[in-house]
């Protein structure tokens, strides 16, 4: 059932995230043709600035989950109501906090960012994004931590593509009949209001929780060590877009945005995959079976440094062609950026490699152990890119990020080979070894195939080259794994034979 459920997750996550590209790359497109790139940059610029309002929650979903998957596992329904009330009463205190925040961005966003609009038009569309941002964010985070808790992470997912087809429809229209940015942003965010309503009908149907019980404060006693790591994800996710945003022209930010519409919802993609399995491997570790979450972690791990192989080695060779075909017709600025292209290719990368040892810190609820960690993560990224930028302009500000990731990366694998899992630290290296080599090997031969190859300059062509990229990175991991991880390519196979009979 465990693994039923965290394959559905993933299944439901890989079509959100397929929708979540077509759409995300819609959307953005009608913008920059419609209202160019200043609009578009302010517009994901001040996204950023409202997400960042996360830090107040400090990180008690991932602390509520620890405790929930014990409740959930024993089918303790009070335990289960408790925890759920008590995350409920600590974000009613946090609203206060989140309308304080918009109110005060509307007033000095104009003056810190560098732009052509009014003080007036960029605050009022602060307070339209302001609207659709807060309620994705916060009016879902309790019943959102249940059901991830109860590996049911499915029916989020399910929501969210009712949302995004939504949003893309409604700004679609919006634009076809000529409406403003603003009345388009409106729009767009009344439509994320759906999601909330839906989600509050689900879980009462679903879950018989009580409301008429005291509050468990358990889930959120560690919140304080789990501050450290949420602030850490928040420098991590919004450094690049603020200092951007303080340093640069907003047509450097939908610059970045451009090359981030693709590889963001890569991103987001491997970390629902990661959130599938969190749930799994927190009920494994509360029931004290070691054996099972060594092995499956070995398999998890496999997964995802094979996924960062292959997607990234075809990010690396197509994201250039990308953003030339995407961007054709638009000359306010210049979006072909080669430097630009492979600094956020290995960034990201590297981000990937690092989530299978987050993840299980987070499922163990190693908090406290390592809040250090995220902490020096979040100095060196905040600091390194405000210095750089100033420099190599927008180069500096990923190369800020890449750093920070390589030190996380190499803290978390330590910690979890060390104290979680016992075993040797080799074992990291031999994978990581792995990876650069397959990489080397796929982008190298792609690069020589491109060179042969007219220029690409239509969707067609990419498309026929990014299929020839992906079959030759798909072959060469999969000889590659056969050659050295045979072991564990051959335990998925079976793995995945034996639901699908079962199934059957």
């Amino acid at each position: 059932m465990r693994t039923k459920k965290a394959m559905l997750n993933m299944a439901m996550s890989l079509a959100y995230q397929i929708i979540a590209i077509i759409c995300g790359l819609i959307t953005p497109r009608l913008i920059l043709l419609n209202f160019g790139s200043t609009y578009n940059g302010v517009v994901s610029s001040a996204t950023q600035f409202l997400y960042m309002v996360n830090f107040l929650t400090l990180g008690i979903t991932a602390s509520t989950r620890v405790a929930l998957y014990k409740t959930l596992s024993d089918k303790d329904s009070l335990g289960t109501s408790r925890l759920v009330k008590a995350t409920k009463n600590y974000m009613r205190h946090v609203t206060f906090g989140v309308v304080i925040y918009a109110a005060v961005l509307c007033i000095i966003y104009p003056y810190i960012s560098h732009n052509d609009l009014t003080y007036l038009q960029s605050s009022t569309l602060i307070a339209i994004v302001s609207i659709g941002t807060f309620a994705d964010c916060f009016f879902c985070i309790s019943y959102n931590t249940l059901l991830q808790a109860d590996q049911a992470s499915y029916v989020t997912y399910t929501l969210n593509i009712i949302k995004t087809v939504l949003n893309t429809i409604c700004v679609t229209i919006l634009i076809f009949f000529g409406s403003s940015i603003y009345i388009v942003k409106l729009g767009s965010s009344l439509v994320y209001l759906i999601t909330p309503a839906l989600l509050n009908l689900y879980v009462k149907k679903k879950y018989n929780l009580i409301n008429n019980c005291e509050p468990d404060n358990t889930g959120i006693k560690q919140r304080g060590a789990v501050a450290f790591h949420a602030i850490s994800n928040i420098v991590h996710d919004n450094t690049d877009l603020v200092v951007l945003t303080l340093f640069t022209d907003a047509k450097l930010i939908s610059v970045y945005t451009v090359y981030y519409l693709v590889i963001g919802k890569i991103k987001s993609m491997m970390q629902v995959l990661t959130s599938g399995m969190e749930a799994a491997f927190g009920e494994m570790w509360v029931k004290h079976e070691i054996k099972a979450l060594q092995r499956n972690f070995r398999a998890f791990e496999y997964i995802l440094f094979t996924f960062t192989t292959i997607v990234f080695s075809c990010v690396g060779v197509l994201i250039i062609p990308f953003v030339t075909v995407y961007t054709r017709g638009i000359t306010d600025i210049n979006y072909t950026r080669i430097s630009l292209a492979v600094l956020i290719t290995l960034t990201e990368a590297m981000y990937c490699i690092r989530q299978p040892y987050l993840t299980l810190v987070y499922s163990t609820g190693k908090f406290e152990e390592t809040k250090w960690g995220a902490a020096a993560e979040a100095i060196i990224n905040l600091g390194l890119s405000i210095i750089l930028v100033n420099f190599v302009g927008i180069n500096g500000v990923i190369i800020g990020t890449l750093i920070s990731n390589i030190f996380r990366t190499t803290q978390f694998a330590f910690f979890v080979s060390k104290n979680v899992l016992n075993r040797s630290i080799s074992l990291v290296l031999k994978r990581f070894i792995w990876v650069v080599i397959c990489l080397a090997m796929i982008v190298s031969i792609s690069l020589f195939i491109e060179s042969r190859m007219a220029f690409v300059s239509t969707w067609g062509l990419w498309f026929v080259e990014a299929i020839i990229v992906l079959c030759i990175s798909c072959v060469i991991t999969l000889i590659m794994s056969l050659l050295f991880y045979r072991s564990d390519f051959l335990y998925l196979l079976n793995k995945l034979k034996f639901m699908l009979i079962r199934n059957h």
